[in-house]
Formats: C-alpha cells, structure tokens, sequence
C-alpha cells in the first residue's frame, strides 16, 4: 500500500526590482517544505515572461518596478495566465493601491515588514483560494466596505439634466457663474439657480465638490 501524498509544493515566482529583496525572500522561505521559489524577475516584462515559461502556482509582486506598475503587471498576468494567483508584496499601505490591487487580480496584498512566516501563511492562503489582507491595514479595508456601495461620479452625474451638467462642465473649468451664463446663454441669476439644484441633486455643498465629481467621471459630455 502506497503511502499518503504530502501536500502539494507551492511554486512561487518572485517580482522586484531589488536583487537584496528577492535574495531575502529566498532565505525568509528556504525553510518551508511546501514553497519552491521557481524563478524571480527584476521588472515586469521579466516577469510576465517568466509566468509564461516557468508557470508558478503565485506571482509574488511588487508594485514598483522600474518598466511600468506592477497593477499593470498584474492585470497582464491575469489575462496571460490565469492559474497564476497573484500576491502583492509592497511597502504602500495605501487604501487606493490595495483597492487597484484588488481590481487588478491580485488576491492578497501584504507588507514587506511581515516576516517568514507570516508570508508563507499568505502563500498558503492563496493557493488555496483564499484572499489575504495585511492585518495592519484594517481601517482602509473598512473604508472599501463603507464605500463599496456609493454609486460612482458618473452614476451620479447622471442624475443631471444635459444642461445641469454643462454648468458643471465649465465650473470645472473654473467659470465664475456670469461667464458661466455668458457661454449658455443665461443670467447670472439663472446659473445660481441651476446649481442650487444640482448641489441638492449631488448632495454636495461646494462648487469644487462638484467639480471633483466631474473629473472623476472622466469629464463627461464636456461642450
């Protein structure tokens, strides 16, 4: 009677820019039984190439490489190589790059200041399916939660008239209301009046709230 397979070996390809990173993220793992780091990479073309030939089960990458961002890197990975999981490993707690991340394909994010072990539990999760988020970056997961279901800014531009939203199109452009009625054709009395409605409509207070809007949506139907 044959004995028991032992659990998988987790193959795993390294992305970053530094050679003293990568040589200690091979020490960090070289203990781990079940983790075989199978190739590394020092920018993102090297490693989406690297993906293709060596096929890792994970893709642990940085988001700073010297050719282009590893979001980039990321989504080209996905796209190329879906079996590929993808973990980043990065020095930004930022709550916009983690949110990018995630959109992008990654399924966990986690800090370069975790040690050994806390990265091969992240690498175990992953590979079996789970998502992984830095412990210390709970109150950016709580602000993607609270968020998560507001509609985006073209959403709620989209609550305006088409001459609603060229009043907002040309106070993005930084009009005052007169040149604002000037280029519409209206009195200043009437673009006042316009934008009590549409701040009521955006539930914002100020004109450079209005205007964030706007660019967020990309500068839609500007005239």
């Amino acid at each position: 009677m044959s004995a028991p397979a032992g659990p998988k070996t987790i193959r795993v390809l390294l992305i970053d820019d530094s050679p003293i990173i990568r040589l200690g993220l091979r020490s960090a793992l070289e203990n781990c039984a079940d983790i075989q780091i199978v190739g590394e990479a020092g920018t993102a073309a090297e490693g989406e190439a690297a993906v293709l030939k060596l096929r890792p089960d994970i893709a642990l990458l940085d988001l700073h490489l010297p050719d282009k961002s590893g979001l980039l890197a990321c989504r080209a990975i996905r796209s190329q190589r879906p079996e590929t999981k993808i973990l980043v490993l990065t020095s930004s707690s930022s709550e916009r790059n983690l949110q990018e991340a995630m959109h992008a394909g990654a399924l966990g994010y986690l800090l370069k200041d975790n040690d050994g072990q806390a990265l091969a539990t992240a690498l175990r999760a992953v590979m079996g399916g789970q998502p992984v988020l830095d412990p210390s970056m709970s109150d950016q997961v709580m602000s993607l939660v609270r968020h998560r279901g507001e509609p985006s800014a073209a959403a709620k531009l989209g609550r305006l008239s088409p001459q609603e939203r060229k009043v907002v199109a040309f106070l993005a452009d930084g009009l005052t209301n007169k040149e604002i009625g000037d280029r519409l054709n209206l009195t200043e009395k009437t673009v006042k009046n316009y934008l009590a409605t549409i701040f009521t409509k955006l539930n914002i207070s100020r004109r450079s709230q209005a205007a964030a809007l706007f660019a967020q949506a990309g500068n839609p139907d500007h005239p």
